[in-house]
C-alpha cells in the first residue's frame, strides 16, 4: 500500500470527509496538521488549547488560527507508548486571570525513579515490565507559553501494562479537580497481580491476589496502602490532597481518602454537568461491554461500578470463574453495593436498531453535555449528553425525556457516525460540539437551520511535477444538501492564493510556470450565497520521494517475542536518494474483533532511521501489526508506505472431565469442548470455575492451578480440566435458623407444611433448630412427617424415635420415608417440655399445630389442626438424587415458522435446576452460519423453565437454532444426558411502524371535533408513511363515526406546521383503523400523529411521556389547519401509528 500526502500544515473550516449526521448539520475540520491530539478545552478568552498525546501542548488564539504556538513540551517526561501519553489537560475556573493549565499524563519512570527512563521505548511492553507511573500536575500560563516550572499535585499510579494508564481530567461546579485513570492492568488476560512470570516479581509491591485489575478494588481491601488505579479522585487543586467533603476524609491512608468512585477500567474521557459536580465517565471496556457511567454525588459515599468483577451489567466471566477473594465477596455483597452504568452497549450489538454505526471492535472514548438552555442546536438536544466509540467511529446522543430532565438512556440517536476518530468531545463557544481526532484533526458539528451551505470537493490532476506544471482541476463532485439548490452552484477558483478569482467553470486548466508551493482553492456558492471552501496544495518543481521497506519481506510473520529487524530507503526525483534522517517509522497493531473490524493502537515511533527493530508483541488474536515509513523530501512532499505483518497463530482446544462445563480463557467462558485461535507463544488466562453443580475442579492436564497462564505453543494443544462429582444430598423443608422463637407447647405436636422438588424423594433423617432446651427429663423430641389434606396435616408419613435436644443448634433424628414428587408434606415435631425452637413468618397457614397429645405417640392421622404464618426451622435430607433432569417443553416448538423477531424463546424442564447453569452459555441461540446471538438468559424456579431473550430483534424469514447443553444440571449436579436443539423460522419482515402500535389501557372520550394526537421521534433514517391507523374502543352511530388522521411537525415540544392529512373515515369499534396518506419523515425528528372525529369516540391511549399528549380547541371536522395553533398538553401516548 502507498499513499502521496502534501506536507501537513494547519488550516480551518474546511469541509469533512462524508459523514452521516442528521437534517441540518455539517461536520467541519477547524484544525488539522496535529500530531495525535487527545484532548481540547476552550479558555473564556478565545484561545484553544490541544494536547497532543506526545506531550506538548498546543494554544490557538482562536478558531480562525492557523499557527499555533507550542504552550508546552513536557515530551521528555511523558511515556508515549501504545495508549500512554499525556491524556488529560483542563483550565482552571476563571482562567486565564487564574492562570494553570492542569495536565495529566504517563510519567516515563518506575516508581522511585527519574524520567525518561524508558525513552518511549520498552522491547515488549505488553509483557508487565515496562513499569511506569502516572502524574498530575498544574503549568502556569504567561500569554500564550507556560512559565516556571511544572508543579507536580499527585505522582503515584504505579502501571505494568501499556493500556487503560491515566485519563481524564476536569473540574466541578464546587471548584474542586477530579481526576480519573485505569487500572494498569493486562489486556490480554485476567490480571490479579501475577504479572510478570519472571523478574522483576511484583514490581506495582500488590498483596497476593489484589494487583492487576483487582486495584480497582483496592479501597475495599485492608492491611495495605490505597492504590489510585480505577479510581475517580476529588482533589484539592491547589495542593493535590483529598478534597473537603470527600466521603472518606477521616481515612488514615491518604489515597483512600482521595477515593470518590472506583471499580473502573479504563476511564478514558469525564465531564461534568452543567452546574453540577455529577461525573459522567466514558469507561472503555475490555472484550464485551463498554459503559457511561454516573456518579450522582461525589460527597454522599464512594460509588464502585464493579470492574473487574462486574462489566456492562453482568459479572465478568473471566475474573468470576478465577474464584478471587475480592470479586468473590462482591457477588455476595448486599444489592446496591455496585452502581450499573447509565448506559452499556454490547460490542456484538448496535446501540439503535438498523443504525449506520457498526458492531465489533469498540471503546467508549468520549463524553459531553449539550447546555440545558439555548444553544443553535435543536431544542431536543437541550440537556443531552454526547457520547463517543472511537472504534466504531461513532458518536450518538441520549436526549432528555422530558424537558430539563436527565438524559434518558432509553431516547438515544444516532448523531455523527464514520467519524473521523474521537477521542475527545468538548461543547465549544456558541454551542457547538467539538471532537479531538487522534488522526490529527479538531472538527465542529455544527447545525443550520435552514439554508445549509454546500460542500466543496476538489480533484486536481497531478498535484506536483516538472515546472512548468498544467494542472486539471474538477470541482464537479460538490455538492448542497438543499434539493434546490443541487445543479445551481456557482464556482469560483483561485489557483495562487493571491485572492483572484482565475476561473468560474465547473472544471478548468491551469499552468504553473516556476517551481513553488501553492494553494489552489475552491469556493461554492449556492443560490442563497451560502459557500463552502476546499483547498489543495500544487507544488511545480518538485516530485514526491518514492519509500522502499526492503525488510522484513511481505509475507513475513510473527510469534510473540521475535524480533524483527526493519530496513528501508527512498529516492527523490529532485534529490536522488535520500538520507536516513528523512526517514521516519511507525509501529501500528491492529486489534481486531474480526479479521475486518479492527482498530489501531500505535506501538512505537522512529524518526531519521534507515533501520532498527523491534519486539514482536503479545496481544490477542485477531490482531496484526503494520509497519509504516514515511520518506520526506526537502520541500515537504511525503510518500507512506507500510507492510502488514500478520501473527503465527495456534488452535487451543479446551475440554472438560465431565464435558460440558464451563471453562474461562480470557475476557470470555464457554462450554466445553471449544477452540480459541491465539497468537503462538502469547499468555492466556485460564480458569477452571468450581464448583459447577455437584462437579468440583480436580486439576488440569498441563499440571496448572485451577487459574493459571497458558503460553501458547507452537502446535495446536488441547487442555483438559478433570473434575471430580459428588452427588448432594437434598434437603427439603426451612434451612435457615428463623428469628422467631416457639415456646414448644409441651405435647403439642407443631410443624409446617412445604413442597416437593420434580424427583422422588427418600428421606434418610430430619432436622429441626432448638433455641432454648429445658432441664432432663424434659428436653427430648421427637420428628415426623404428615400427608396434606386440603392444606392441613393430614395422614402420618413416618415418625422418629425420642431423641435429647441441644440448645442453640439442630438436633437430627433418622427416619425412612419416600415422598412423591411436586407434593405437598408437613413436617412436624414435638417435645415433652416448653421448649423453644425457631421459626420465621411464612406464607399464610404455613404453620399447623394440634391440640395436647401424648408425647412418644404420633397419631395416624393429625386431626384439629390450628394454622398459623409460620415457617419452623425443620427439614427432611433426602438421599442422594441420580435422576437426570430433561426437556419437557419449548416456546415457539421446534418447527415452528412466523415466530415474532421480538419473542423471547421458553424451555422448560422436567424439575427445577441449579441456578447457576441456566447461562447464555449452556442455552445458545444461533443463526445463520451458526453465528451466536447476543442474548440474556433468566430462569424461573417455579416454572421450572429458562427464557432466553435476544439482546435485538431477530433477522426477518430466517431460520434459528437453540442448543441446551449439558452444563446444566439439577440442584443435584445431574446435567442433561444429551444436548436438546430445536429450531424455529421468524416471521417475514412486516413494514416498518412509527408510533405506538399497542392497544392502550385507557380510553379518550373522543371529543368531537377536537384535534387529538401524540409526539414521537423517528429513527436514524428516513421513514417513509403511507398509511397511519388509529385505534377505536367504542363508535357512535353513523353519522357521528368518521374520523380522520394528520402529521404535524413539532414546535418546541408542542404540535406545529401541517405535513399531510387524510381524508374522512369510518371508525370500526375494537380495531385498528386506518387512512392512506403520504409523507416522508425526516430521521431522528420529532412529529405529531393526530386525528380528530366528529362525534364522541372513545379512542385508546397509555400513560405516556410527560407532555407527550395534545389536544386543540373545538375545530370544524374536515379541515386541518396549516399550523396546529394553541395545543393543551397531558401525558398521553394515543395508540396510533404510521406505517
Amino acid at each position: 500500500m502507498a499513499t502521496v500526502v502534501a506536507m501537513s500544515s494547519f488550516t480551518t473550516s474546511q469541509p469533512a470527509a462524508a459523514v452521516a449526521l442528521p437534517t441540518g448539520f455539517q461536520e467541519q475540520i477547524v484544525f488539522s496538521g496535529l500530531s495525535s491530539p487527545v484532548d481540547l478545552e476552550f479558555a473564556p478568552d478565545g484561545r484553544v488549547f490541544v494536547a497532543e498525546k506526545g506531550g506538548r501542548i498546543k494554544v490557538f488564539d482562536d478558531l480562525a488560527d492557523t499557527t499555533p504556538t507550542v504552550f508546552a513540551d513536557l515530551s521528555s517526561n511523558v511515556h508515549n507508548q501504545w495508549d500512554r501519553g499525556l491524556l488529560g489537560m483542563t483550565l482552571a475556573p476563571g482562567f486565564p486571570a487564574n492562570p494553570y493549565v492542569y495536565v495529566l499524563y504517563t510519567y516515563d519512570a518506575p516508581p522511585g525513579q527519574t524520567a525518561p527512563v524508558w525513552n518511549d521505548v520498552c522491547a515488549n511492553a505488553n509483557d508487565g515490565r515496562c513499569v511506569v507511573t502516572g502524574r498530575l500536575s498544574r503549568l502556569q500560563a504567561g500569554g500564550n507559553t507556560m512559565t516556571g516550572s511544572e508543579q507536580v499535585l499527585l505522582h503515584d499510579w504505579c502501571q505494568q501494562f501499556p493500556s487503560h494508564s491515566i485519563g481524564d481530567i476536569a473540574f466541578g461546579a464546587d471548584g474542586m479537580l477530579y481526576v480519573a485513570a485505569g487500572d494498569g492492568a493486562s489486556f490480554s488476560a485476567v490480571d490479579y497481580g501475577q504479572f510478570p512470570t519472571g523478574a522483576p516479581t511484583n514490581p506495582c509491591a500488590d498483596p497476593a491476589n489484589e494487583g492487576g485489575a483487582l486495584r480497582s478494588q483496592d479501597v475495599r481491601t485492608a492491611g495495605d496502602e490505597t492504590q489510585l488505579d480505577g479510581a475517580l479522585l476529588r482533589l484539592d487543586p491547589a495542593t493535590g490532597a483529598a478534597a473537603p467533603g470527600n466521603p472518606n476524609l477521616g481515612a488514615a491512608d491518604p489515597d483512600t481518602r482521595r477515593i470518590v468512585a472506583h471499580g473502573l477500567r479504563n476511564p478514558y474521557r469525564i465531564t461534568m454537568r452543567p452546574g453540577t459536580s455529577e461525573t459522567w465517565i466514558s469507561d472503555t471496556g475490555w472484550n464485551t461491554w463498554e459503559e457511561v457511567n454516573r456518579v450522582v454525588d461525589p460527597t454522599a459515599g464512594v460509588t464502585n461500578f464493579g470492574w473487574p468483577c462486574y462489566e456492562g451489567n453482568a459479572r465478568q466471566s473471566g475474573y468470576d470463574s478465577a474464584n478471587l477473594p475480592i470479586c468473590e465477596t462482591l457477588y455476595t455483597a448486599p444489592a446496591g453495593t455496585t452502581t450499573a452504568p447509565f448506559v452499556a452497549w454490547n460490542h456484538s450489538s448496535k446501540l439503535i436498531a438498523g443504525e449506520a454505526c457498526p458492531t465489533g471492535s469498540s471503546s467508549s472514548t468520549g463524553v459531553a453535555f449539550y447546555p440545558a438552555a439555548g444553544g443553535p442546536y435543536p431544542a431536543e438536544y437541550r440537556g443531552a449528553i454526547f457520547f463517543a466509540d472511537y472504534s466504531r467511529r461513532c458518536i450518538w446522543a441520549s436526549l432528555p425525556s422530558t424537558p430539563g430532565g436527565l438524559p434518558d438512556p432509553a431516547n438515544l440517536r444516532t448523531f455523527v457516525s464514520d467519524a473521523a476518530g474521537p477521542v475527545d468531545l468538548e461543547v465549544g463557544p456558541g454551542g457547538e460540539l467539538y471532537y479531538a481526532d487522534l488522526g490529527g484533526t479538531v472538527r465542529r458539528v455544527r447545525y443550520f437551520p435552514g439554508n445549509q451551505p454546500p460542500t466543496a470537493v476538489i480533484d486536481a490532476t497531478p498535484t506536483q511535477g516538472p515546472a512548468p506544471l498544467t494542472v486539471t482541476f474538477n470541482g464537479v463532485a460538490s455538492s448542497d444538501p438543499d434539493p434546490a439548490d443541487e445543479g445551481r452552484l456557482k464556482y469560483a477558483w483561485d489557483f495562487t492564493g493571491d485572492g483572484v478569482t482565475d476561473a468560474t467553470t465547473p472544471t478548468a486548466t491551469f499552468t504553473y510556470p516556476t517551481p513553488g508551493t501553492h494553494t489552489a482553492k475552491l469556493t461554492v456558492t449556492d443560490t442563497l450565497n451560502a459557500t463552502g471552501t476546499s483547498t489543495v496544495t500544487i507544488t511545480p518543481g518538485n516530485e514526491a520521494p518514492t519509500g522502499v521497506i526492503d525488510t522484513p519481506a511481505a509475507g513475513t510473520t510473527w510469534k510473540v517475542g521475535d524480533t524483527i529487524a526493519f530496513t528501508g530507503h527512498a529516492t527523490d526525483p529532485q534529490e536522488g536518494g535520500l538520507p536516513a534522517a528523512r526517514l521516519d517509522w511507525d509501529l501500528v497493531m491492529h486489534h481486531c474483533s474480526a479479521p475486518d473490524n479492527c482498530h489501531e493502537h500505535d506501538i512505537r515511533r522512529w524518526t531519521g532511521v534507515a533501520s532498527g527493530s523491534f519486539e514482536a508483541p503479545d496481544h490477542e488474536y485477531p490482531s496484526y501489526l503494520e509497519l509504516k515509513l514515511v520518506a520526506t523530501d526537502q520541500g515537504g512532499l511525503t510518500h507512506t508506505v507500510s507492510r502488514r505483518l500478520d501473527p503465527k497463530t495456534v488452535d487451543l482446544t479446551f475440554t472438560t472431565v465431565p464435558a460440558g462445563l464451563q471453562l474461562a480463557v480470557g475476557s470470555s467462558s464457554s462450554v466445553t469442548p471449544f477452540t480459541r485461535t491465539v497468537i503462538e507463544g502469547s499468555t492466556n488466562s485460564v480458569s477452571a470455575p468450581s464448583p459447577q453443580g455437584a462437579s468440583a475442579f480436580a486439576s488440569w492436564s498441563d499440571g496448572g492451578a485451577q487459574t493459571h497462564i497458558v503460553t501458547a505453543p507452537a502446535t495446536a494443544t488441547t487442555y483438559t480440566a478433570t473434575y471430580t462429582t459428588t452427588p448432594a444430598q437434598q434437603r427439603i423443608g426451612f434451612t435457615g435458623i428463623g428469628a422467631s422463637l416457639d415456646s414448644g407447647d409441651a405435647n403439642h405436636m407443631n410443624g409446617s407444611r412445604f413442597v416437593t422438588g420434580a424427583d422422588p424423594a427418600t428421606v434418610t433423617s430430619m432436622s429441626v433448630y432448638a433455641k432454648g432446651v429445658q432441664a432432663a427429663p424434659n428436653n427430648q423430641y421427637q420428628l415426623a412427617i404428615y400427608t396434606d389434606a386440603n392444606g392441613s396435616p393430614g395422614t402420618r408419613v413416618a415418625a422418629s424415635s425420642a431423641g435429647t435436644l441441644t440448645a442453640t443448634a439442630w438436633n437430627t433424628r433418622p427416619i425412612s420415608a419416600t415422598l412423591a414428587p411436586n407434593t405437598a408434606y408437613w413436617l412436624m415435631y414435638n417435645t415433652n417440655g416448653d421448649n423453644n425452637l425457631s421459626y420465621d413468618a411464612g406464607a399464610a397457614n404455613q404453620g399447623a399445630w394440634s391440640a395436647a397429645t401424648t408425647f412418644g405417640t404420633w397419631p395416624a392421622t393429625f386431626g384439629t389442626a390450628s394454622r398459623w404464618n409460620a415457617k419452623f426451622s425443620i427439614y427432611a435430607t433426602t438421599g442422594v438424587d441420580t435422576t437426570a433432569p430433561a426437556v419437557t417443553t419449548t416456546v415457539p416448538a421446534g418447527g415452528a415458522t412466523g415466530v415474532a423477531t421480538t419473542a423471547p424463546m421458553t424451555v422448560r424442564f422436567s424439575e427445577g435446576l441449579a441456578a447457576g447453569t441456566v447461562t447464555p452459555a449452556n442455552l445458545e441461540l444461533r443463526g445463520p452460519g451458526g453465528a451466536l446471538v447476543t442474548r440474556t438468559v433468566t430462569y424461573d424456579p417455579a416454572d421450572q423453565s429458562a427464557t432466553i431473550t435476544p439482546s435485538a430483534p431477530l433477522a426477518a424469514a430466517t431460520a434459528y437454532t437453540v442448543t441446551v447443553r449439558t452444563g446444566v444440571t439439577d440442584a443435584a449436579g445431574n446435567p442433561l444426558t444429551t444436548a436438546h436443539q430445536f429450531s424455529f423460522t421468524t416471521a417475514a419482515a412486516s413494514a416498518p411502524r412509527f408510533g405506538y402500535d399497542q392497544v392502550g389501557a385507557a380510553l379518550d372520550s373522543g371529543d368531537a371535533n377536537y384535534r387529538n394526537g401524540s409526539r414521537f421521534v423517528t429513527g436514524a433514517t428516513a421513514f417513509p408513511v403511507s398509511q397511519i391507523s388509529v385505534y377505536a374502543k367504542s363508535v357512535q352511530a353513523a353519522p357521528a363515526n368518521q374520523y380522520q388522521v394528520a402529521i404535524y411537525a413539532d414546535a418546541n415540544g408542542s404540535p406545529g406546521a401541517l405535513v399531510a392529512s387524510s381524508t374522512s373515515g369510518t371508525l370500526t369499534a375494537n380495531a385498528w383503523n386506518s387512512r392512506p396518506i403520504t409523507a416522508t419523515l425526516a430521521p431522528n425528528t420529532a412529529y405529531w400523529l393526530v386525528y380528530n372525529t366528529n362525534g364522541d369516540n372513545n379512542l385508546s391511549y397509555d400513560t405516556g411521556a410527560a407532555n407527550q399528549g395534545a389536544w386543540s380547541a373545538p375545530t370544524t371536522f374536515g379541515t386541518w389547519p396549516a399550523t396546529f395553533g394553541t395545543a393543551s398538553r397531558w401525558t398521553a401516548k394515543f395508540s396510533i401509528y404510521a406505517s
